[in-house]
């Protein structure tokens, strides 16, 4: 049997213990069932943690809809919350690509296009993150969807059809994670 040198042993633990020292401790951090933002009421419907390949979390992400709203109208022109809380630090690129990446996923070219102008504007206002920041997305009607980061608002996009294509990311046909979005609509 082949045992391992002891240099090998070292540099596994002192692995182990940057990795234990980089990922938080902090477990999932509940939002309220009940908020309300924009001038509209929400009511929690589902909550999940994002693990990148099943192993690292990534982030906690909650959605609330407008009181009253039933999730299989997720989508529908009505009130909707997305926060995410992060477990570990990205920079404002890495969410870009992240969310541009997923976008195209969920729509077709010709809409993407159309989004293209808004969306240069939500991604302007993307920052870098670091564990224990939330990021939310809310989009109330005749308003548009607001990015908010720790509760401050960076930038309002207009239009329903801009809301109802970002949060596809989350909740569309093909989003980040099926179970996650399963999870978020209480399926």
């Amino acid at each position: 049997m082949h045992s391992m040198h002891p240099n090998s042993r070292f540099i596994a633990a002192l692995t182990l213990l940057a990795l234990t020292i980089a990922l938080p401790a902090a477990g999932f951090i509940a939002t309220p069932p009940a908020l309300r933002e924009d001038g509209a009421n929400f009511v929690r419907m589902g909550q999940t943690t994002f693990r990148w390949k099943s192993i690292l979390k990534v982030y906690d992400i909650t959605l609330h809809l407008g009181a009253g709203q039933e999730a299989p109208r997720a989508l529908a022109d009505a009130p909707m919350r997305l926060e995410l809380r992060y477990h570990r630090a990205f920079s404002s690129a890495e969410i870009i690509k992240g969310g541009d990446e997923l976008l195209r996923r969920n729509v077709d070219s010709a809409t993407f296009e159309k989004l293209a102008p808004r969306l240069a504007d939500l991604n302007r206002s993307y920052v870098n993150v670091k564990p224990g920041d939330a990021y939310a997305l809310t989009y109330v009607p005749g308003r548009g969807t607001t990015l908010r980061l720790n509760g401050d608002a960076l930038a309002t996009i207009p239009g329903y059809d801009f809301a109802a294509s970002y949060f596809r990311i989350w909740l569309g046909d093909n989003p980040i994670s099926g179970t996650i979005r399963d999870e978020l609509l209480g399926r």
